[in-house]
């Protein structure tokens, strides 16, 4: 059952997961009228209810006061890095965690895509990436003239994309919730069933009325949704074609959504991979996962749940069982590394592949 959001009166909107507990998009917009008229709502870290705080509007959609807020933007685009000793013992403790799972998946974010030369949206003009800062942190005068989507086309899949192909193949991964739309997942050798892409994907569009799946070779993305191509997978269907993208205020894809929930509701291990976990409905399902192995933990269980590898902060570092502070690509590789060593991965996984 759905809970209610932690910041409106009910918990019926559309932006909540099945077990969503975070503010959604409609009380983003609630709190600014809220504010506006002399009522703000509590403080999502403090409860205090301050009139000069704010709504966090690129991403948790939470409001702050004006205190917690200032402590949230000092902190939010910071990045960590653990010392080469202590990164090479969480490597060796993620490795252990995936060998052990009986059902582990993976929650993915633009941090897999940097390497191969597709941007994120959040990092800090101060970051150490080669892809520079963040597109939504540049004012729109200053981002890159070339489309975000041509440059994703032109990428070819990376180290963590081959090697989650490859613990895929080897039975250690067993879905890939992404939030990207690159679809380097895909091109990795990842088949449509093993994901679910919940922001869709440039080249599948999507029949409005049997909801069949096209792939095509080339962008489909286009700025009234509907290519003009018709349905030709459902016998008689003849449908509208439409690309996958979501937009801000679409619902997610149903099937999408709702086979990651199985998913997640099965999985005794998520890797949350270059994810700042807090675009919503999407984040909460390692939120959910990570809250519900703390509890068996708590009860004598084994260390499972979360485990997380982002070079910034998220907001469900407290709660991981694991927290790895590092580039997605170097962590990863070295965990294959580990798990070739441990004999539970194949070698496939080897230079020509690492060294991409």
């Amino acid at each position: 059952m759905t809970s209610p959001c932690k910041q409106c009166c009910a918990g019926g909107c559309r932006y909540h997961g099945r077990h969503g507990t975070r503010s959604c998009r409609g009380c983003n917009d609630a709190a600014q009228l809220a504010i506006k008229a002399g009522r703000p709502p509590p403080c999502a870290d403090c409860g205090r209810k301050d009139p000069n705080g704010w709504v966090d509007e690129t991403q948790t959609g939470q409001f702050y006061c004006k205190s917690c807020w200032a402590v949230y933007q000092g902190d939010r685009l910071k990045e960590y890095f653990d010392e080469p000793d202590v990164l090479e013992k969480k490597s060796q403790d993620l490795a252990e965690m995936i060998a052990k799972s009986k059902h582990c998946i993976a929650f993915t974010g633009a941090g897999i895509s940097t390497g191969t030369g597709v941007p994120d949206f959040r990092s800090g003009h101060n970051t150490v990436l080669p892809t520079g800062p963040g597109l939504w942190e540049l004012p729109k005068n200053e981002r890159p003239q070339k489309n975000l989507l041509d440059v994703c086309v032109k990428a070819a899949p990376g180290r963590t994309h081959k090697i989650m192909a490859s613990l895929w193949r080897a039975g250690l991964l067993k879905h890939i919730i992404s939030q990207n739309v690159d679809g380097l997942h895909r091109k990795s050798g990842i088949p449509a069933e093993n994901l679910s892409e919940l922001h869709g994907n440039l080249y599948v569009e999507r029949c409005d009325w049997c909801g069949a799946e096209h792939e095509r070779d080339f962008n489909v993305i286009c700025s009234d949704k509907y290519s003009g191509r018709r349905c030709e997978l459902s016998a008689g269907c003849n449908g509208p074609l439409r690309d996958s993208g979501i937009r801000f205020g679409d619902d997610l894809p149903q099937n999408h959504l709702e086979n990651a929930w199985q998913h997640g509701e099965r999985a005794d291990l998520c890797l949350a991979l270059g994810s700042s976990i807090t675009v919503t409905p999407a984040s909460e399902i390692p939120t959910w996962l990570a809250r519900q192995h703390n509890k068996r933990s708590r009860s004598g269980g084994p260390r499972s749940g979360l485990a997380i590898v982002n070079l910034q902060a998220t907001p469900c570092d407290s709660i991981a069982a694991l927290r790895v502070n590092g580039m997605v690509d170097d962590v990863m590789s070295r965990v294959a590394d580990i798990l070739i060593e441990k004999g539970v991965l194949q070698a496939e996984v080897s230079e020509t592949v690492l060294g991409a």
